[in-house]
């Protein structure tokens, strides 16, 4: 009888460091997914930086959109129509 409870006892003990090792693997597989998550995370915030910015400017008049320094002014006196646009909104 000594003999099988010593059997059951060293088995029990290699299912033990067998489920911690598989514990471990699971961990750092969950750990590497997490910091690969976060990279494409960072790379697609990096990607969306690339665009240039809008800012819309609605102060007196209409909303002109303003790039950089102001090169784009749809909307206002100073710019040029382009053709088959019409100006939005009353004059008046």
């Amino acid at each position: 009888m000594d003999n099988l409870a010593t059997e059951i006892c060293e088995e029990l003990k290699k299912t033990v460091v067998f489920f911690k090792k598989i514990i471990v693997a699971l961990l750092i597989i969950i750990v590497i997914q997490a910091l690969v998550m976060a990279g494409c995370h960072l790379y697609h915030i990096y990607q969306w930086s690339q665009f240039d910015t809008v800012r819309v400017d609605s102060t007196s008049g209409p909303a002109n959109y303003l790039q950089g320094d102001g090169d784009i002014n749809n909307g206002t006196d100073s710019s040029s129509q382009t053709p088959g646009r019409q100006e939005q909104g009353s004059t008046n």
